[in-house]
């Protein structure tokens, strides 16, 4: 409860062109109730979850640069590390289930680079691009051969392509794309990616909006996982209803020839 934490931000603008900026932070998570909580809750006939009474707080050095050229094009690279990172197992229980439980991962390295950047392309037409690279790398010994010392290189990636159609017609397609990538302790999740798009048009001078849209096309945003850890390898898969069809009607209603207060 007596413990620094400390923030550090500078700026600095270069020219009319480039501007940079560096960001260095000290930060502690505490786990919650449930995360301590020892009692056993069943979550099917062979899985169980617990938490960890012993459970300490996980501590997080995290520093940033950044860099922008002409307000356009933007890059970030950030790296951190985490000591006592708290994370969820998945271990043997007895000869025939498994129990999830909180413990703490003995550190966590976690770095990162970013570039987006707006890109129009016609006057009708505009785009954002975002691309991420990152790496991660988990250590831990829990002793009787419960080790882990994963490390994984990771992109994402994002793209968004917005339309100013005649007749006021305006359409957005948008897709995003992840690497196999580390997740909590010693999960490998694989890649996944959607892509998502709508319409809209405005009618009755503008006070009526009426929008289009459908999310996860091609229902691809199911995830599937690996992890291994002592005598346990988990294999596991699954999603949610990703793929939906919207339509949204806005009505704007009132005299707009009021002078404003």
């Amino acid at each position: 409860y007596l413990d620094l934490f400390p923030s550090l931000g500078l700026s600095y603008q270069l020219n009319e062109k480039h501007a940079f900026n560096l960001n260095y932070s000290r930060r502690i998570d505490r786990p919650s109730y449930q995360d301590l909580n020892p009692f056993k809750d069943r979550i099917d006939e062979l899985t169980f979850e617990q938490g960890n009474p012993f459970l300490r707080p996980e501590y997080t050095h995290s520093l940033t640069i950044g860099h922008s050229w002409n307000y356009a094009v933007n890059t970030q690279f950030n790296i951190s590390h985490t000591k006592d990172m708290m994370g969820q197992l998945t271990e043997a229980y007895g000869e025939n289930s498994t129990i999830v439980i909180s413990r703490n991962i003995a550190e966590q390295l976690n770095t990162s680079l970013t570039i987006s950047s707006p890109m129009p392309i016609k006057d009708w037409w505009n785009s954002f691009t975002s691309i991420t690279s990152s790496y991660k790398r988990n250590q831990a010994d829990f002793g009787d051969n419960d080790i882990i010392d994963l490390g994984i290189f990771s992109m994402q990636f994002y793209n968004q392509h917005t339309f100013n159609l005649p007749k006021g017609i305006r359409a957005e397609v948008s897709g995003w794309y992840t690497s196999p990538f580390l997740e909590e302790s010693n999960f490998k999740i694989n890649s996944i990616w959607s892509v998502d798009a709508g319409i809209q048009k405005s009618f009755l001078d503008n006070t009526l909006d009426v929008k289009l849209s459908i999310s996860d096309i091609f229902k691809t945003n199911n995830w599937e996982v690996n992890s291994a850890l002592g005598v346990l390898d988990l294999n596991a898969n699954g999603g949610h209803d990703s793929r939906r069809l919207k339509l949204n009607i806005n009505y704007k209603f009132g005299n707009d020839q009021v002078k404003s207060r």
